[in-house]
């Protein structure tokens, strides 16, 4: 944002959000100018602040677009707001598992990620303790199309208790003492408002990082869901009540397609056990498989090796091998081309000698920096490959391949 600054006062958001900022917003959201420029040209008609707040929400609505597609152009977002907010994919695909006209309660909204995305199924109450916040969670509802209806609240969220037929959405300040914790322990509301909700309202979805430490009564209880989008583990959700379709299970699941409203993204899972270990390669076979940051992060790789007769090419690997083709969405084939022990000069050589210049670089479980490893390979020619960095047993070892998936 310009200069660092955040919005300060409910008077900035609520003329931002208004019918006197609307004109402008539209006016430059395709410019191509230069933030100093318009600047200029907005300084001499609203002055140093308003087009302050002008320039910023049209910079944040381009950063949006990845997480809300075509609606962030007409949405309102703070900087701290937009990075904790769950992208549209994600939330819709959350939504869905509520049944039809059940009241909802999205506790800690933020501007609203979660929040529009169960608007679009039934009516929603939002909870948030900033009335700032809550003035732009309101707006982005007023500029979507949503068929239930959303009120929001100004309140701390542990002085609520949801009723019994109602279905409570929780989304945690991580950062409650000023630092991201994994611990939910420290987060705000703690997992003692959880646990107090539970008794009268057992229907809840908790929103939590890849990372977080979940309490041993909780998975035992609920179900944990790790969800992928774009290649990057993006959520662990925690599943109560009946909305737990295998509790005491771990779930991985890939979203696939666009945030199109008319067609949205496709979900692809895998159930599993995570003390299923994956038996261990002798040797490098045909196609080496990479799998998914949410099998990853959910302690499923060695289920889904099993699964599909992979083997691991080292303890806790996340490269998989096998002579033969697997296709699934949660794993990444590559064909193997050739492979030989990681050593950067030999490695410079074999790719020069295979006129190899543009190379897409992956390595798990080695101490390896792509980007500078890029630079002392001096890659030239007009071919293309993958080149995979792991360890076959104790070895390290550089695999050069096709990507299939």
């Amino acid at each position: 944002m310009i200069g660092g600054r955040a919005l300060a006062e409910i008077a900035d958001y609520t003329w931002l959000t208004g019918s006197e900022a609307a004109p402008w917003l539209a006016e430059f959201a395709e410019s191509d100018q230069s933030v100093l420029r318009l600047l200029g040209r907005l300084r001499k008609v609203l002055g140093a602040e308003r087009s302050r707040l002008i320039v910023d929400q049209i910079a944040l609505r381009r950063r949006a677009t990845s997480k809300f597609g075509t609606l962030a152009k007409r949405m309102f977002f703070t900087d701290l707001g937009l990075q904790q907010s769950t992208d549209l994919g994600i939330a819709r695909y959350k939504a869905a598992r509520l049944r039809p006209k059940i009241r909802a309660l999205d506790y800690c909204s933020g501007i609203g990620g979660d929040l529009l995305a169960l608007a679009e199924r039934t009516s929603v109450v939002g909870w948030d303790r900033s009335p700032e916040i809550a003035c732009l969670a309101r707006a982005n509802f007023r500029a979507v199309d949503c068929a239930g209806s959303v009120e929001m609240q100004v309140g701390n969220v542990e002085d609520q208790t949801p009723r019994a037929d109602e279905v409570w959405h929780l989304d945690p300040d991580r950062r409650a003492d000023g630092r991201r914790s994994t611990q939910v322990e420290w987060h705000s509301p703690g997992p003692e408002v959880v646990d107090r909700w539970l008794k009268v309202a057992p229907q809840g979805i908790l929103k939590l990082a890849p990372a977080a430490l979940v309490p041993e009564r909780w998975q035992c209880e609920a179900e944990l869901e790790w969800i992928t989008r774009d290649r990057e583990c993006r959520q662990l959700i925690v599943w109560f009540g009946q909305l737990a379709t295998a509790a005491g299970q771990r779930r991985a699941t890939v979203l696939k397609g666009s945030l199109d409203r008319a067609t949205p993204m496709v979900p692809h899972s895998f159930q599993g056990d995570p003390r299923i270990v994956a038996p261990r390669a002798s040797s490098l076979q045909k196609y080496v498989y990479e799998v998914d940051p949410a099998v990853r992060a959910a302690g499923l790789s060695g289920a889904l090796a099993v699964e599909y007769e992979l083997t691991a090419l080292a303890p806790g690997s996340a490269y998989l091998t096998r002579e033969h083709r697997v296709d699934h969405p949660l794993l990444a084939c590559f064909e193997v081309i050739d492979h030989l022990p990681f050593r950067v000069g030999s490695l410079k050589n074999h790719l020069q000698s295979l006129g190899i210049g543009r190379l897409e670089i992956k390595k798990r479980g080695v101490k390896v920096d792509p980007e500078q490893l890029r630079k002392q390979l001096k890659l030239r020619g007009s071919g293309s490959a993958t080149l995979l960095i792991g360890k076959l047993g104790l070895q390290e070892i550089a695999i050069l391949a096709a990507r299939k998936s």
